[in-house]
């Protein structure tokens, strides 16, 4: 599903140059292949964010406004096991009886199964598959649907063939360096189990560490957040929560029924030294206006997040203004992720927010 619809499902990164400005026409020029051409292995290329079978990329179909929206589209022609393998052992029987005999060698077999395959490929309705981008050409940022790392490796690969350079993704690590020139390693995980010694306990990744805190933070604050230049919000974490530990064994814990955040079975989690790696976070600004989705805070990867609805019908303002809306939620967690960069490479503001979440975690279930 593209960004011009629906929940979206998608990562953030940013471009370490400018795109561009034959970015469309490059594109086009490593389009997708016509549906006569799609055969038995997988296919890639790209097609506008409109929809998979529009291989044409240009400013009519592929530019709303400022932004770009293009796909990156896998298609083949896949045949079903059960009837490859029966049209395989129908010709398999043709041939023995045509030879006279009740056995073919393994070469035989493997020539009749390509034969076959070359027979129903082109019998078969071609399947397709697309990772969406949408590209913002004046905050050189793009937002792309690919979330595991093959299918990111996959897109970048191809828009670094048609770019010249890759796509930056904005894991907590890169943002930190990148954006706000700060050493990752300087950040150093803290310790919020008032039952584990402050070196056995301080565990997690820089984005587990700060999903934690920010739960916390929400909490101590009611949810109300600092004004920003994009007006007043508030954040609330809820339910599933996913807990993990380092090393081996058993280290994750997901909770999902009933209300998990007040739950004994959380208090639980962080006392044996657990960070909050996946949670569902809830942004609203003023009324009606209310962004929701699933965050994994290991790679910052946001999942089917709901946009505030809008009033426009025309589709390429529709676009644009679920575009503002995605950055706006983009600007309020990086701003958020910046203020725990702070807390945290500040010694005294990192003591001060651990002797409080040690309190907050030994109180949690009493709520």
């Amino acid at each position: 599903m593209g960004f011009d619809h629906g929940n979206i499902t998608f990562r953030v990164c940013s471009l370490p140059e400018a795109l561009p400005q034959d970015a469309l026409e490059r594109f086009d020029a490593d389009h997708a292949c016509p549906l006569e051409r799609v055969g038995d292995e997988p296919s890639w290329g790209w097609v506008s964010g409109r929809f998979l079978l529009e291989n044409e990329i240009n400013e009519e179909t592929s530019k709303i406004g400022s932004y770009y929206h293009v796909c990156l589209r896998q298609a083949e022609r896949k045949i079903p096991a059960a009837l490859l393998n029966a049209e395989c052992r129908l010709a398999e029987l043709s041939r023995m009886k045509a030879d006279n005999t009740d056995h073919l060698n393994r070469k035989i077999r493997k020539e009749i199964k390509e034969e076959v395959k070359a027979h129903l490929a082109p019998q078969m309705p071609p399947t397709f598959a697309g990772t969406y981008c949408a590209i913002d050409p004046i905050a050189n940022m793009l937002y792309v649907t690919a979330t595991s790392d093959k299918q990111f490796d996959l897109f970048s690969g191809y828009f670094g063939k048609a770019m010249g350079f890759n796509p930056l993704p904005m894991t907590p690590d890169n943002l930190a360096a990148s954006q706000y020139n700060i050493d990752p390693s300087d950040i150093p995980a803290v310790n919020i189990s008032p039952e584990l010694s402050d070196a056995s306990g301080a565990t997690g990744l820089l984005g587990e560490n700060f999903l934690t805190w920010l739960w916390q933070y929400v909490e101590e604050r009611n949810g109300v957040l600092p004004s920003t230049k994009l007006g007043d919000f508030s954040l609330m974490v809820d339910g599933p929560l996913t807990f993990v530990a380092e090393g081996g064994g058993a280290f994750e814990s997901s909770l999902r029924k009933g209300t998990p955040t007040i739950s004994a079975e959380a208090r639980s989690a962080m006392l044996v030294g657990k960070k909050l790696r996946s949670a569902k976070l809830i942004l609203a600004r003023e009324k009606g206006e209310e962004w929701s989705c699933t965050m994994d805070a290991s790679q910052f990867i946001f999942r089917g997040l709901k946009l505030p609805e809008g009033d426009s019908l025309d589709p390429h303002d529709i676009f644009i203004e679920r575009m503002t809306n995605l950055d706006i939620f983009r600007q309020v967690i990086f701003e958020l992720f910046h203020l725990y960069l702070t807390v945290m490479n500040d010694s005294a503001k990192r003591s001060d927010y651990q002797k409080k979440a040690k309190k907050w975690v030994e109180n949690h279930e009493q709520k």
